[in-house]
């Protein structure tokens, strides 16, 4: 019975649009705690913009490793995450200080050249 009972829950939290919202407040905390710059990087998969941005991701995890938290979140499944930062277009990607206020906003693709500067002005 108790299974039966998971299982409805789970299925009625996946059709309503249930987020990972656990999920990226692990990653704010983690990056809080250690006092990186996080960006977050709200699309889709499909959305050509946003996966134009992987690799501009990628380069900055890279090239930031250890100073920045760049984490991807999918709207279209967390919904409440999109809610949460105010995301009405994608992709957005929103830049949080090290004690997670956001201090830059930015909707559409977004270079890597671009993002550099707005990293500098956070110290890193």
């Amino acid at each position: 019975m108790k299974n039966i009972s998971l299982v409805i829950i789970s299925i009625v939290l996946m059709l309503y649009g249930f987020s990972n919202a656990a999920g990226i407040d692990d990653v704010l905390n983690s990056a809080k705690k250690e006092g990186k710059i996080v960006m977050l990087e709200l699309g889709s998969v499909g959305c050509i913009p946003c996966e134009q941005m992987k690799p501009v991701m990628e380069k900055l995890r890279t090239n930031y490793k250890g100073k920045l938290e760049v984490f991807f979140v999918d709207v279209r499944k967390d919904k409440e995450t999109a809610r949460r930062f105010g995301v009405y277009v994608i992709p957005t990607q929103v830049f949080l200080d090290k004690g997670g206020k956001e201090i830059h906003r930015h909707i559409g693709f977004y270079g890597y050249e671009e993002i550099v500067p707005v990293l500098k002005k956070t110290g890193i």
